[in-house]
């Protein structure tokens, strides 16, 4: 694949400075540049991230639903995906176009070598997919060389969502779709309500068990989100955005997106039960048995309080289809 028709600036191998990295390019520019806004969890960390985060089959099914919704059911030539990781998207995205050059992009060089091991045992993949470290918020991309490009939750790690969005939409054809999937505050406020009633209803000894801790900090966590992103705290935190619809109604008028469609991941009628179970799961590797029985029915109640229609308007993940 020629990345000169992609990037407007030029790029170099890895590789020649780190054997570790051969075939993973970079933006001359970006060569010794310090990583602001990503933590360790990326980067010497990548290895645990990728245990506990990859998961193809779920990226697969996210993805093919939303490219139903954007009506995309033909080929396709270029797809940029961005914050590619260890290849939750950039493998469903080569299955789903056999034919397409897929330029997979990471701040991470560890986590793109994850993936560049991946590729290695599938050459068919490999031959069509280029693997570039570049921080998102500062690709240069040729304006109209992607019909395609996509996100699968990295908006909300990155210190200024709204540049990097605007950089895919240069790098995007007209009529072209970015599809990303993001964290959204309307069902993570009341994630965090529900989280903080549990803690106050807790005996001591509750308290000082690991899935209550772990609660203290996702409601912690929760808090540091809701300060105002000039916040200096942000370029320490992994999580730094919950979005709404209104932010992304602000960007489609401000950078002049033609279209967006934006709706809840994963409707179903127990959100809260499933969400905290995913959290214990992924954040504290905890079954659901680590929070008392009484824990439980007060998620319960709380879920069996909400509307059909309710479920389906608040989110605590939502996708979000921009067209150029």
């Amino acid at each position: 694949m020629n990345l000169g028709e992609v990037f407007a600036e030029p790029l170099v191998d890895l590789g020649d400075s780190d054997p570790a990295f051969a075939g993973i390019v970079t933006p001359r520019s970006a060569l010794g540049a310090v990583k602001v806004g990503v933590t360790a969890q990326f980067l010497d960390h990548a290895e645990e991230y990728h245990r506990r985060y990859h998961d193809v089959d779920y990226w697969r099914f996210l993805i093919g639903n939303a490219l139903e919704k954007a009506a995309i059911t033909g080929e396709v030539g270029t797809v940029i995906d961005i914050g590619s990781g260890s290849g939750n998207s950039v493998i469903p995205l080569s299955e789903r176009f056999p034919r397409a050059r897929i330029v997979a992009t990471d701040i991470s060089p560890q986590l793109l070598a994850i993936l560049r091991q991946f590729l290695r045992q599938r050459p068919e993949m490999l031959q069509r997919i280029s693997l570039v470290c570049v921080d998102a918020s500062a690709a240069a991309y040729r304006s109209g060389v992607a019909d395609l490009v996509v996100g699968a939750a990295i908006l909300h790690h990155i210190l200024e969502p709204a540049r990097v969005l605007a950089s895919c939409r240069e790098a995007l054809k007209r009529g072209g779709w970015a599809i990303f999937f993001e964290p959204f505050e309307a069902g993570n406020a009341i994630v965090k309500l529900v989280y903080e009633r549990i803690i106050a209803q807790a005996s001591q000894d509750e308290r000082d068990g690991d899935a209550m801790r772990f609660l203290a900090r996702m409601v912690a966590d929760y808090q540091l989100r809701q300060r105002p992103k000039s916040d200096p705290v942000f370029r320490d935190l992994d999580d730094k955005w919950m979005f709404t619809r209104s932010y992304f109604e602000r960007i489609r008028a401000e950078q002049g997106w033609s279209e967006l469609i934006s709706y809840p991941l994963n409707v179903c009628a127990t959100p809260l039960r499933n969400q905290a179970e995913v959290h214990l799961k992924l954040g504290a590797e905890l079954p659901p048995s680590a929070l008392p029985t009484w824990a439980w029915e007060v998620i319960d109640a709380t879920d069996a309080g909400f509307s059909n229609d309710l479920r389906r308007e608040w989110a605590t993940e939502g996708a979000i289809l921009l067209r150029r």
